[in-house]
């Protein structure tokens, strides 16, 4: 990137990547070695954010969601590009949950003690659910001032086993059908595809990974790389050579993305 960003959701993202690391290279004694710094990020994330309950709130960078702001699905939060988000929102608290349950699952794959207490991550998580679970849609809202239900909020949510019925998780997937990969782009269709998989859904994600509006619209535009988007008109400056959308492939390949991404 040719300018400084500070993004919220960046350092918890990486957590997904050790957990990813440590299964596809099994380089354990890499993993020993770096976890402890990967534990000092989470600690301050709870020092700096965490109200008494454990969620995270008025945060001091920008929380991205999903780019551009087109393909967020209306979620009912001030993301202004650069400005702090002060709300209490969803998708910043189901990367942070997601984000210890990745440390704790790396730290049993390598024999060291927990990050956070079995007991502790699921009180944190109930306190997740009771802040943001709307029982009568099935579904998680925005954040806890909203009544808004989208994409974002339930994808990252579905991705770290965050739901408390098996409804919801039924609910969602009949939203992915409907809105397809219309509303997710960089960050969302990641988590979305990883879920799909360890659901078994393979014939929903052959469908979106060849759909029409998706890879093959940029391939159908004369790409040789992958776009910063679908078309090259999805975004006023969108880039031509923008590999972030090249992780389609890894969901062509043959690793085990289902017991990976299983909490």
């Amino acid at each position: 990137c040719s300018f400084m960003q500070e993004i919220a959701e960046y350092p918890l993202i990486m957590c997904t990547t050790l957990l990813e690391y440590c299964y596809l290279a099994q380089d354990y004694d890499f993993v020993r070695k770096r976890l402890a710094a990967f534990a000092d990020v989470l600690d301050f994330y709870r020092e700096q954010y965490a109200e008494p309950n454990g969620l995270l709130n008025n945060l001091d960078k920008w929380c991205v969601v999903e780019w551009p702001a087109s393909m967020r699905d209306g979620y009912d939060v001030d993301l202004t590009e650069g400005r702090p988000c002060l709300s209490k929102h969803n998708v910043i608290n189901a990367y942070y949950l997601g984000a210890i349950k990745c440390l704790n699952k790396v730290a049993g794959m390598i024999g060291v003690k927990p990050y956070l207490a079995p007991e502790q991550t699921q009180n944190l998580q109930q306190t997740f659910v009771q802040a943001f679970y709307a029982p009568e849609q099935h579904l998680f809202r925005d954040s806890v001032s909203s009544d808004h239900v989208s994409l974002p909020g339930n994808v990252i949510a579905w991705w770290f086993e965050l739901f408390p019925e098996r409804a919801g998780v039924e609910r969602l997937k009949q939203m992915i059908r409907e809105k397809r990969l219309s509303q997710s782009l960089f960050f969302i269709t990641f988590p979305m595809f990883c879920a799909l998989s360890r659901e078994g859904e393979d014939e929903l994600m052959h469908a979106l990974l060849t759909d029409e509006n998706a890879w093959l619209k940029m391939l159908a535009q004369g790409a040789t790389r992958t776009f910063e988007g679908w078309s090259k008109d999805l975004k006023r400056n969108a880039s031509l050579f923008h590999l972030t959308l090249s992780y389609g492939a890894a969901f062509l390949t043959d690793w085990d993305i289902r017991e990976i991404f299983r909490f």
